[in-house]
């Protein structure tokens, strides 16, 4: 069964391909969460730092809703190739529907879910609003701690709003349904602290770093 999560993978890459015709703005956010959710009235911090083709710096607060379902809000700073630095906010959500463990038979952590992201840049503002589907598999390490390898793939609609001077009379928004790959690692170095690391394919291509604090 693991060969599926590796098929949607490959998938994957298959199905982004065709977007990156148009020029996607991407996320400035990354994933930097697995399939697994954090628990009712659990809550974490996390910081991040994209190196892609917008450079950002987040932050990021995760609640756990319900058993199976967490929600996060985000808060960022993205410089878009040396425009000026500007603002960004998102949120997102996931419900876990598969657990693995030794009491199920699921092959792996699975969750769907939505997310919202919003920028406003100096000749532009971008709108993206999109579900994910988000797929993790934790290896427990003799030596203590999680590794799970994770990946996520997102289809959504970007909507960019032009600023036009009055009266210009040209099209001033341009609306795209657009698709995104994200992969990568997270570590639970302890029950307080957790590192992620991944690549992203989404028009905003690069890679993100980050570490949650439990603080809940």
């Amino acid at each position: 069964m693991k060969r599926i999560f590796v098929a949607l993978l490959i998938l994957s890459f298959v199905a982004t391909g065709p977007a990156y015709g148009i020029d996607a703005l991407g996320s400035a956010f990354g994933t930097l969460t697995t399939a697994d959710v954090l628990g009712q009235g659990k809550g974490n911090f996390g910081f991040g730092v994209g190196i892609a083709d917008a450079t950002s710096f987040v932050g990021s607060f995760t609640f756990g809703l319900s058993e199976y379902t967490d929600g996060r809000v985000k808060l960022g700073l993205v410089d878009n190739d040396g425009a000026d630095t500007k603002f960004t906010i998102g949120a997102d959500f996931k419900w876990q529907y598969w657990t693995f463990g030794s009491e199920t038979s699921h092959p792996f952590d699975m969750a769907v879910g939505g997310f919202f992201e919003y920028a406003d840049f100096d000749a532009a503002s971008v709108v993206q609003l999109g579900g994910q589907l988000i797929g993790s598999y934790p290896i427990e390490l003799k030596s203590g701690g999680t590794l799970a390898p994770y990946a996520r793939v997102n289809a959504r609609l970007e909507s960019i709003s032009f600023d036009q001077a009055p009266g210009s009379g040209a099209d001033d928004s341009e609306s795209n349904l657009e698709l995104g790959l994200n992969g990568g690692v997270q570590w639970i170095m302890t029950s307080t602290v957790t590192v992620y690391g991944e690549f992203q394919i989404d028009g905003n291509d690069g890679v993100f770093f980050g570490v949650d604090f439990n603080v809940m």
